[in-house]
């Protein structure tokens, strides 16, 4: 099995066909740990999935995150990209660690900026 289960990010952005939302979990591309379909994108948590409608999104930014170790001999902190999703539950943060990553998961959620 794929997954365990797919649960809506928002309270009431859920599906009212269960069944089209899991086909479009399968046909969905991965970009490093999320996935993006034609209806969704798809956040891990944990075991299972939630998923955040296209339509529900309002806004997308490319932002920066800041990935650091304290541990060790050499402590260290760099930047890499994010994409800021915002919806009317509040705003959900894609951290990836590629530029080009970045670019080709603002082309999946098609938004133009």
């Amino acid at each position: 099995m794929i997954f365990t289960r797919l649960r809506p990010l928002l309270p009431s952005g859920g599906l009212q066909n269960e069944q089209s939302i899991i086909e479009d979990f399968k046909k969905s591309k991965r970009v490093e740990k999320y996935r993006i379909g034609e209806k969704a994108v798809y956040i891990p948590a944990g075991f299972s999935w939630k998923y955040l409608l296209k339509e529900d999104i309002q806004l997308v930014r490319k932002g920066k995150w800041l990935i650091q170790s304290e541990n060790g001999v050499a402590p260290f902190s760099m930047e890499a990209p994010a994409l800021r999703l915002r919806h009317p539950g509040g705003e959900s943060v894609l951290e990836l660690e590629k530029e080009k990553n970045a670019e080709k998961a603002l082309a999946l959620i098609n938004w133009t900026m």
